[in-house]
């Protein structure tokens, strides 16, 4: 074993013996502050979901996660994870990214991968948790939008059986699920300490940044100075969002072969290389020791980038 495989195998040893002291600390503390919390408020099921979120979290952790915060100027990516739900913090993200890419640099050493495929792989780890991320705001953005309709529904039955406005804000916390339900409660909390409802209604829409909730927020802040049926104006709107609804999954089932095309066209290559390089790496090791190679390997990616976002622009309707 060289030097090199021995520091990479203690860095490895170290990197995991931190993240299983940080997992046995949450274990032990799970439930402490929450028993003692019980014995003088009430809690509700959004301040016990924020102080399970806060008890879980090593003090370590949270001290470094705001060193670089502050050193790194993460705060950009802050916006992203509130609209995504993940409970993490910027730097608790940024410490997570060089994580998996240190991981995956580590796992092609070990495998013999050559220096551009490790600084490659490396670059893919560092940006797949914040992948992820995005994917997941966009899931429950989503998300958000098909429970729209139920929850103008919800609202509309409400104010028909007498039911005030805020109350009505209050059946759709209750009755409607993650991620609709919370944030409509945390809204009306939000008003009940003072807050007035357009800023209320600001603050939702920049958890939740979809275009039909904005329109409807809009509407409902307009009915309110101006007066009218607002329970018709509801049914109404819930009639156009559900129709919406409808259009755009037929346009989701009429695309969906042309985004799985590009998927695998754009992976194909790039599987097949791996494959390659793991059979027989004299065979691939070609291509970087000539210049005519590494123009090759160059021209190709930008081939393969370029074809994914022209099938990708040609799938993407806007309904």
């Amino acid at each position: 074993m060289t030097s090199t495989q021995l520091y990479l195998l203690i860095g490895t040893f170290i990197l995991i013996t931190i993240i299983f002291k940080l997992l046995i600390t949450s274990i032990i503390n799970k439930g402490k502050y929450e028993k003692r919390l019980k014995k003088y408020v009430v809690i509700t099921p959004v301040q016990k979901k924020d102080e399970k979120r806060e008890k879980q979290k090593s003090p370590l952790l949270t001290n470094v996660s705001k060193a670089i915060e502050s050193a790194f100027h993460l705060k950009k990516h802050q916006q992203v994870l509130i609209q995504s739900g993940v409970e993490l913090t910027v730097g608790e993200l940024f410490i997570g990214r060089l994580v998996v890419a240190l991981l995956l640099i580590t796992i092609g050493y070990f495998y013999g991968l050559h220096v551009v495929w490790l600084i490659l792989i490396g670059i893919i780890g560092y940006q797949l948790p914040l992948f992820y991320i995005r994917n997941k705001r966009k899931v429950r953005l989503a998300k958000c939008s098909e429970q729209l309709g139920e929850a103008l529904g919800t609202m509309a039955n409400a104010l028909r059986a007498g039911f005030s406005f805020m109350q009505a804000m209050q059946m759709v916390a209750k009755e409607i699920e993650a991620p609709l339900g919370p944030e409509f409660l945390k809204a009306l909390q939000e008003i009940n300490y003072g807050v007035s409802v357009e800023d209320a209604f600001e603050r939702l829409l920049e958890r939740l940044p979809d275009k039909e909730l904005e329109i409807v927020l809009n509407t409902l802040i307009i009915q309110r100075s101006s007066g009218g049926n607002l329970a018709f104006l509801l049914e109404t709107m819930q009639e156009t969002i559900i129709d919406r609804s409808r259009v755009k999954g037929e346009v989701k089932s009429l695309t969906a072969q042309g985004k799985m095309s590009s998927v695998i066209i754009t992976l194909l290559p790039i599987a097949l290389a791996f494959y390659v390089q793991l059979v027989n790496p004299e065979y691939f090791q070609m291509l970087f020791s000539h210049p005519l190679g590494w123009a090759m390997v160059i021209f190709g990616s930008i081939n393969i980038i370029l074809g994914w976002l022209f099938i990708r622009k040609i799938v993407q309707i806007e309904v």
